[in-house]
């Protein structure tokens, strides 16, 4: 937390100079602060009472939602009269108040696009259920008949064919409801109704990744039930409260096509004009949102209703968002939940691709696949002549070929990649004749459109596979010949060399209070699924990772029970399983995709802060007789270290069975980025560009012995960790992690991920003050201010923050003059303590140029929200690189600061320590403060209260 030079800031805004731009936190309609709250009732309070008396209290305020649920009651609140801490205490019935945050809509990495005629992938030549246990579980007769799976996206394009193609009972799609409507929420209001019809295609995508079935596609669960809740309009994002109510609908299978209210069966139009019956039905099994921001905090309150409905017995995954490139401790919002499903992503083991026929001595014939750089060819019968008939050259056609070479002039011109770029091949190519360019692929490389500008030829990438067996049959004098007339019946599947790598750009954890997340990662990246107008897809994300987690639940409760069988231990239990049954994935910190440069082999496991327990295996969760259940392996840092945990092991076979522990390491990263050489920038987390090599960290650890586990027991295995110590830099910040394997002699093998930081977060997460003083390039802050708006003279304090690390709470706090710290309480009361009040600041600065200030002509005085803020994420140049906040003189309570004399308190609470504790805040000494305005801005604006420091 160093707030240095061009990082925490503070000067009279019409001071010289200028802050570099900087790009902010994407889900947040201002810098960390919100005039939008959402407030926890007492369970069984009058909702509508505590409403009312809301708005007596504080008449600016405006009631959004209200909440009446078993798992959630409460009220989302729009006020200008409160902060994070008075609305509670103003509120007879509240117990707790968060800022309501917006969460961006979901934003997959974008493939290629299939129209409907183009058809599904075939299931036997493209499939990713071979790589992760799912096509044994299809073999065996699984399909997630009978279970319920909510999908909280942007709703779902049920007429697609592989959905269903209708909605209401008796259809896959069987309910849901469009909570935001197709007008632009959140821009303007929402338009509730009762068809949650997809009009983005995401949901659509996730839909069918989870469910989608034809004669040739097989989702996860194809014969699972899908609930579709949409919360987004065409505007940017969805704030919280929507989100929540969509879960809690989902628990309890509300907006079942008209079931809106509780308690009653009537028959009802839906979306066409059908009349269907609406009952009251149990709710989902599962709940699955591939929706995620920048957060990294377990108690936002998304995730606190999300970990109270896995409590309830409710299966809940999330996706972990696509922050990869901004390195740790970049976790999702949503997901943070405890016992929360946070999937990571990384490659499948194939990529769908288009086919071609190759026919080898007139008869033989073969289908293949293919990607061309440009539109798909639509040539038929042509011979294939390769360049090279040794299929391990490493620089075929990366030279003008031969002067006696054969003429390509009619022919396929067959080359191996490497070497060159695929424009220089091409060239060469076309140079003896060719008008077609086929270059295969290597067993290493990875599979992506070859990028050529040449227009002069038609250029397309084949897989190996392919491309070897075309070389062998030329080189034993067979014709080889090749037909792409379009076929449009199917897709098929062609070998990915990066399977099972992790994705560039999963979001890494773990969380702000050294919780381990993400739990487990799925195949995520370049999926193929369904699009809109019954069109395929292919898209990449976590987004596209978290529905295949969740159809793995669904056959598992297929097999097993649901909520109806196993009541509020099913959620938990589902995740232990699902989290136990990852198998470590390679370390990889690059895009291989999309550079075309192989991974660099380490030797080392990607870490749980990265993959979780790594790659999901649905035979593990569904048929092992084994479980495990445990509470994270969370170590903590060095001053907070946790080193005793343990496991307790089930033998659900029918013999007994030996146990046996061993620890399987992962690389570890260190994750410091110090100061650039002009000393201008923060210490920061390192970017995953900037993490290449990792580093070999391991704890010390006494492990257990053999453990015999009789038929139907459960027993506790005690492990006692100690701090690492070899390969150590303190100063570098490192985060480690690995598994513990558990693994019985009847071969069933289980993990649990560990991870822990080895250094202090107090001791390095520091601020520097020494540079504040020079204010703005070199500017001395003022000590005076008047708080006239006027643009010329620009009369109040701007301040820029900017974190190496998660902020809990930040705070700007006014007291009396000559306050000292020995005062300090918390949370300090207006009038107690010195304590004056809080500050607000204006709403917008965080979204446009710091070198813009406030100006009365477009701008509104009063659009402002107040301190404190809480749960703000560490900064990151591409997406919250620093904070901005002015004080236009309000206070939190909505009256305005007088003249006077005032001691300003500007502190954010250091990771892991207790607000209450004077110690425990990075406070910025300020000196005294001078408040001096025009005399009948005091009368007019005069509080309440004694505002007053003098």
């Amino acid at each position: 937390m160093h707030f240095t030079r061009g990082l925490i800031l503070l000067a009279l805004a019409g001071a010289s100079g200028a802050l570099r731009p900087r790009v902010d936190l994407v889900e947040e309609p201002s810098p960390g602060g919100s005039k939008t709250f959402i407030v926890e009732l007492i369970k069984g309070c009058n909702v509508e009472a505590a409403r009312q008396e809301l708005q007596r209290q504080a008449p600016n305020s405006r009631v959004r939602k209200t909440f009446e649920s078993d798992i959630f009651t409460g009220l989302s609140v729009e006020t200008s009269d409160n902060n994070v801490e008075s609305i509670v205490r103003d509120l007879g019935d509240a117990v707790r108040a968060w800022p309501m945050r917006m969460v961006p809509n979901p934003a997959p990495i974008l493939g290629r696009s299939f129209t409907a005629d183009e058809g599904p992938a075939a299931a036997s030549n493209y499939s990713l259920h071979k790589y992760t246990g799912v096509e044994h579980l299809h073999r065996v007769g699984l399909s997630g008949k009978g279970v319920t799976v909510a999908i909280v996206d942007t709703g779902i394009d049920y007429s697609h064919p592989a959905l269903g193609g209708c909605f209401g009972q008796g259809c896959k799609v069987s309910g849901g409801y469009d909570l935001a409507g197709d007008g632009n929420y959140p821009v303007g209001p929402r338009e509730p109704d009762e068809d949650p019809r997809d009009h983005d295609g995401h949901g659509t995508h996730v839909a069918g990744i989870l469910a989608g079935k034809t004669d040739s596609f097989v989702g996860v669960a194809p014969d699972a039930t899908l609930l579709a809740y949409k919360v987004f309009g065409s505007g940017d994002g969805a704030y919280e409260d929507i989100l929540i109510d969509a879960f809690l609908m989902a628990e309890r299978n509300r907006g079942l096509v008209g079931c809106w209210p509780t308690g009653f069966s009537n028959k009802v139009s839906g979306p066409h004009g059908r009349v269907l019956e609406c009952l009251n039905k149990d709710g989902a099994d599962v709940i699955t949102s591939s929706i995620g921001g920048v957060g990294g905090w377990p108690d936002n309150v998304w995730a606190e209703v999300a970990s109270r409905l896995v409590e309830a017995g409710v299966v809940v995954t999330i996706s972990a968002s696509n922050y990869g490139q901004a390195g740790p401790f970049f976790a999702s919002t949503g997901a943070a939940g405890k016992n929360v499903i946070s999937v990571a992503s990384a490659e499948g083991g194939e990529l769908a691709a288009d086919p071609f026929v190759v026919t080898i001595g007139g008869k033989n014939q073969s289908t293949f696949g293919y990607i061309p750089s440009d539109a798909p060819w639509n040539m038929t019968v042509m011979p294939v002549v390769p360049t090279s008939l040794n299929t391990s050259v490493t620089d075929d056609a990366c030279s003008p070929l031969p002067a006696d070479f054969p003429s390509l002039n009619g022919s396929v011109a067959l080359i191996r990649r490497g070497g060159c770029d695929f424009a220089v091949k091409q060239r060469n190519a076309e140079a003896a004749g060719a008008s077609y360019v086929l270059v295969y692929n290597t067993p290493t490389s990875q599979w992506h459109a070859p990028f050529s500008s040449n227009t002069n030829s038609s250029l397309a990438l084949v897989d190996v596979t392919g491309g070897e067996a075309m070389v062998r049959a030329f080189a034993a004098n067979k014709i080889v010949t090749v037909d792409f007339s379009r076929n449009l019946s199917h897709k098929v599947g062609v070998f990915n060399a990066a399977g099972g790598l992790p994705n560039y750009f999963t979001s890494w954890g773990p969380l702000f209070d050294m919780q381990p997340k993400p739990d487990v990662a799925a195949p995520g990246g370049n999926i193929f699924s369904t699009s809109l107008n019954g069109g395929w897809e292919v898209l990449s994300g976590t987004s596209m990772a978290t529905p295949y987690v969740a159809g793995i639940a669904a056959l598992y409760i297929e097999r097993h029970g649901g909520r109806a069988s196993h009541g509020t231990s099913l959620g938990r239990a589902i995740h232990r399983r699902i989290v136990s049954s990852g198998a470590a994935l390679p370390w990889s910190t690059t895009n291989p995709g999309q550079t075309g440069v192989p991974n660099e082999d380490f030797g080392f496991f990607a870490p749980p802060a990265q993959v979780g327990s790594g790659m999901v295996n649905a035979t593990k969760v569904v048929e092992y007789g084994t479980t495990i259940d445990f509470e994270p392996f969370a170590f903590n840092d060095t001053a907070n270290f946790q080193g005793r945990h343990e496991i307790s092991i089930t033998n659900g076979g029918d013999a007994a069975i030996t146990y046996h522990f061993s620890l399987q390491p992962a690389g570890a990263v260190e994750m410091l980025q110090p100061l650039n050489e002009f000393g201008f920038r923060s210490r920061q987390i390192k970017d995953l560009a900037s993490i290449m090599k990792p580093v070999d960290i391991v704890p010390e650890v006494a492990m257990p012995g053999p453990v015999l586990v009789a038929p139907g027991e459960t027993k506790r295995v005690v492990f006692e960790f100690s701090q690492p110590k070899m390969g150590v830099n303190e100063t570098a910040m490192p985060l480690y992690g690995g598994k513990v394997l558990v693994t019985g002699d009847n071969v069933e093998s289980l993990s649990v991920p560990y991870l822990g930081v080895a250094f202090s977060l107090a001791e390095q997460i520091n601020p520097t003050w020494k540079s504040i003083e020079f204010g703005i390039w070199g500017t001395p802050p003022t000590r005076n201010w008047t708080f006239d708006l006027n643009t010329t003279v620009r009369g109040y304090p701007v301040m820029f923050a900017s974190f190496e690390y998660g902020i809990s709470e930040l705070r700007w706090d006014i007291f009396e003059a000559n306050w000292t710290e020995d005062r300090w309480s918390y949370p300090p009361i207006e009038g107690k303590d010195g304590f004056i009040g809080s500050a607000t600041s204006y709403s917008q600065p965080g979204r446009i140029s710091p070198f813009i200030y406030f100006d009365s002509a477009t701008m509104q005085a009063n659009d402002t929200f107040a301190f404190p803020l809480v749960d703000l994420v560490r900064s990151y140049p591409l997406v919250t690189d620093s904070y901005q906040f002015w004080w236009l003189g309000g206070m939190a309570d909505g009256s305005q600061i007088k003249s006077g004399r005032y001691t300003m308190r500007f502190a954010a609470l250091r990771p892991l320590m207790d607000p209450a504790q004077s110690e425990s805040w990075a406070v910025w000494p300020v000196p005294e403060i001078s408040v001096i305005r025009e005399p009948s801005k005091d009368l007019a604006q005069a509080p309440a209260g004694n505002h007053t420091g003098i």
